[in-house]
């Protein structure tokens, strides 16, 4: 299958350079999963307004995160937006990962907004509330990376919540077998979140940022979940 990657954040100019944009993290989830000869990845810049030509041009989408949120007027939004409802129109299997969560849920009829409890940071554990075919059934709870303040207030129609928490009502859905959205990134690594701690501990707020960084230290589930997105994309591919 080839998948497009639609980039819509980069990595903080601030972030050292060692540190990579998040296509290429997400390549790297992707390489180490045993079924990973079955898919190509093409790097589709649409934060930089720039956008396949045809809907039809690729087998499947995954909707990257960003530092924008969803009411920003940011000149690629409500094209990303568009773009998003002839996926979903097309029967094209489409992932969102944290922004990508928030825009796919937004595009298709829900509502994502900032959150006034703050900021979602550090490995923090999510409850699995809801059944699909590309998700054991025997998984009651994941521990995943999550850099967020903008949540997915309400699901849009047809969506079955798959996670939640006690931050984080709607952590995952899905819509039949052909979205998977989950706010957590499982892209990311503790280095990689550690460092971006550092260069926004003023807003994140000291307290928080310190909680984080001690929940960081234990393992996380980022791995699977990746394998998770390979086999939605498997799993669509078969049904068609």
């Amino acid at each position: 299958m080839h998948i497009a990657i639609l980039e819509a954040g980069r990595t903080n100019p601030d972030m050292p350079a060692e540190f990579h944009d998040y296509p290429d993290m997400f390549e790297t989830l992707f390489a180490n999963q045993p079924n990973s000869a079955d898919f190509r990845f093409s790097i589709v810049p649409v934060i930089d307004d720039v956008f396949p030509q045809s809907v039809g041009d690729y087998d499947g989408y995954l909707v990257t995160g960003s530092a924008h949120g969803v009411y920003d007027d940011a000149l690629f939004i409500p094209r990303l937006m568009a773009f998003i409802r002839k996926i979903f129109a097309a029967a094209k299997p489409l992932v969102g990962i944290c922004f990508g969560h928030q825009i796919v849920a937004h595009a298709l009829g829900g509502h994502a907004a900032k959150f006034d409890d703050g900021w979602g940071i550090g490995t923090m554990p999510i409850k699995m509330v809801g059944a699909v075919d590309w998700i054991p059934s025997d998984i009651d709870q994941l521990d995943l990376i999550h850099v967020h303040q903008d949540q997915v207030m309400t699901l849009p129609p047809d969506a079955v919540r798959l996670a939640q928490s006690d931050f984080c009502k709607n952590a995952a859905f899905a819509i039949g077998k052909q979205v998977f959205a989950i706010q957590g990134h499982p892209e990311f690594t503790p280095a990689y979140t550690n460092a971006l701690i550092d260069i926004r501990e003023d807003k994140i707020g000291k307290d928080r940022a310190a909680k984080a960084r001690i929940s960081l230290q234990k393992s996380h589930d980022g791995r699977r979940v990746g394998g998770w997105i390979l086999d939605f994309f498997a799993g669509h591919d078969r049904a068609i």
